[in-house]
């Protein structure tokens, strides 16, 4: 069977991800061809996660560069995709971040008529941010999530995947209707031999002594990494405590610590590795840490860096908010905050990192880290093809119940703790 896999983007996670979905298609041993943009091969990212996964891959880079989601943009891409859905003439059809596409394919359900999709193919999408399960705080938020709640129910998608499982089961209960359409998949974490601090601060060349508190990532406007040198530098920890950021950071960023943290920076309080990092380098950035944090304010969706903490037995610090709020409480996974208010937070920090010698990892943090494994992602992804295909059900497979019910118990409903938690 041929697979179409639509990508425009290869920065951030996307280039982690298409990696583990190439790989699942090769163990499938299935024609398999990727749309992305142009110039997409001669990207950096290309050659840290794709290069050595590619050999067997039809790459067709004729898509619209990745910019800003707009109407304009969005229905370009569709045009890019009629066009290479005519040229390879797939039967299954991956695209694994299809939030600005579900907003058109609701938008033009709900003022003409749905995508018609050639016969015989089905097309699968990944939703990041269900903005329609959140209420918001903010005037200019209220928009963005009327048209969430408006558009995504009404997207023509054969099968929608959530990594959010709030968002996943407010659109259950609203539309039982289409509960088969519906499905919550893993955000992958790569599996990696863990290795002691002092080993992972080695091999990344930084200090390896004191404790560090580490966001990673990449480090852009409005992703908290303002609010986390406020922060650190209001705490007045001891001097071996040290900040790492570890990742690529847009210019604004590099320039706001550079110039307001300069003497931090000098005294080696915050050290930074200021370039795209491979999945092994990481990994190493998370065994490193003392304490992940994760500093985005009312972030909306599932965070990867929680996950990889929890897998690597890290505790984390979050904005007490969504998704990343819900899953360090309800699995134990560290400690949240307003991350907003920088004496809150402040003291947070100082205190996470006094208790960070006394966590330990629950069975509900194992679980939960199992279920974001890298070959579960895997499993959830071919599920569908896995059918099509008359293949068995792919045995590393495991479900989101299997999470919540620990030892056979039931769970009381995520979306009804979740509101309870952010209500009380």
């Amino acid at each position: 069977m041929r697979v179409l896999i639509v990508d425009p983007d290869l920065s951030g996670h996307h280039a982690p991800y298409l990696r583990h979905l190439l790989c699942s298609l090769t163990d499938l041993k299935q024609e398999l061809v990727v749309v992305t943009s142009v110039g997409a091969s001669q990207m950096p990212q290309f050659g840290i996660h794709l290069q050595d996964v590619s050999s067997s891959v039809t790459w067709d880079e004729s898509l619209a560069a990745a910019q800003r989601p707009s109407y304009r943009y969005v229905s370009q891409l569709f045009a890019n995709l009629r066009a290479a859905l005519e040229r390879h003439r797939p039967e299954h059809v991956w695209i694994p971040y299809c939030d600005p596409w579900t907003a058109y394919l609701g938008l033009r359900a709900l003022i003409a008529r749905k995508v018609r999709w050639p016969a015989g193919v089905e097309i699968e999408g990944l939703l990041f941010r269900g903005q329609f399960a959140y209420t918001p705080v903010r005037w200019d938020k209220w928009l963005p999530h009327l048209l969430s709640r408006l558009l995504v129910p009404r997207a023509n998608w054969d099968i929608l995947h959530f990594l959010d499982p709030i968002p996943f089961e407010t659109l259950r209960r609203a539309h039982p209707d289409r509960s088969d359409r519906i499905r919550l998949m893993p955000d992958p974490v790569e599996s990696v031999p863990l290795v002691e601090p002092s080993l992972a601060r080695s091999r990344l060349r930084i200090p390896v002594d004191g404790r560090f508190v580490s966001a990673i990532g990449v480090h852009f406007e409005g992703a908290g990494i303002e609010s986390l040198l406020r922060a650190f530098r209001e705490a007045r920890l001891d001097e071996t405590n040290r900040l790492l950021l570890a990742g690529p950071m847009t210019e604004a960023v590099r320039h706001h610590f550079e110039d307001g943290y300069a003497d931090l920076l000098r005294a080696g309080r915050i050290v930074t590795i200021n370039r795209h990092l491979n999945l092994e380098e990481v990994a190493l950035a998370v065994m490193a840490s003392d304490l992940v944090c994760v500093p985005r304010h009312r972030r909306i969706g599932s965070s990867s860096f929680v996950i990889r903490a929890a897998a690597a037995g890290r505790p984390v610090l979050t904005d007490d908010f969504g998704w990343t709020g819900w899953a360090v409480r309800r699995f134990g996974l560290g400690w949240t905050t307003d991350v907003h208010d920088t004496q809150k937070f402040a003291d947070a920090l100082r205190d996470a990192l006094e208790r960070t010698a006394t966590i330990s990892v629950s069975q509900s943090a194992e679980r939960f880290a199992r279920y974001h494994s890298a070959e579960n992602f895997k499993a959830h992804w071919t599920a569908r093809l896995r059918e099509r295909l008359s293949l068995p059900a792919d045995p590393n497979l495991i479900s989101w119940q299997w999470v919540l019910d620990e030892q056979g118990s039931a769970h009381p409903s995520l979306i009804d703790e979740y509101r309870y938690r952010r209500n009380g």
